[in-house]
């Protein structure tokens, strides 16, 4: 995932420019060689499941999306000295990456969570299945609180490498919304890359404080 990132967040807010290289977010498909089913709808519908009020920091610890039976580890991800952004390790392609710079899912802003589409050894890795989403499905996130948020898909979308959007992943947001991002499109068997990108963008419906 080449990701340049000029600026931090304050409380949601980017500070500066986050801009993102040509090549787009190349790193998270590794050469399995079979394509992941495409997105099945290209919609950025509404769900009309309003939004909740946002929840307080806290980091993403694991995430949930019954409707392509992920339940998987979240680790933090930042950037290199040079500002791209590393994606988690192909040795641990079942886990998803959250851009630590970025708000917490639950706050205000847009959350960004990053996953490997497959890999060269153990095939099929833990946002294969992400290009199936729907409009209202579901997506929770278990947060080191010990509470929980969880958002409607409102679109999913399929950008070519080079019209990667950058500012609708990365750029501010006035509500708490989830950024879902991973390897889609054509693989290139010569350079082991994929052609694109599926974004996933959903809205924060509900949060659940920590029991007791």
């Amino acid at each position: 995932m080449l990701v340049r990132s000029n600026g931090t967040w304050r409380g949601g807010t980017v500070v500066g420019v986050i801009t993102l290289a040509v090549s787009g977010v190349s790193l998270i498909g590794a050469g399995y060689g079979t394509p992941a089913p495409p997105p099945v709808v290209e919609s950025s519908a509404s769900t009309g499941l309003g939004s909740a009020t946002q929840a307080p920091a806290s980091p993403p610890v694991g995430l949930s999306i019954a409707a392509i039976s992920v339940d998987a580890p979240v680790e933090r991800v930042d950037v290199d000295r040079d500002g791209t952004l590393i994606p988690p390790s192909l040795r641990t392609a079942s886990q998803v990456g959250w851009y630590e710079r970025g708000p917490t899912p639950g706050e205000t802003g847009n959350a960004v969570l990053v996953g490997h589409v497959d890999t060269a050894n153990s095939g099929p890795a833990v946002f294969y299945l992400l290009g199936r989403l729907k409009p209202g499905d579901l997506v929770t996130v278990r947060r080191r609180d010990h509470s929980t948020v969880t958002f409607a898909v409102d679109g999913v979308r399929l950008y070519p490498k080079q019209a990667f959007p950058a500012d609708l992943v990365y750029g501010p947001a006035d509500r708490p919304q989830l950024r879902l991002v991973t390897c889609g499109g054509t693989f290139d068997r010569a350079t082991t890359t994929y052609s694109g990108n599926t974004v996933i963008t959903a809205t924060m419906v509900s949060w659940r404080a920590a029991p007791g």
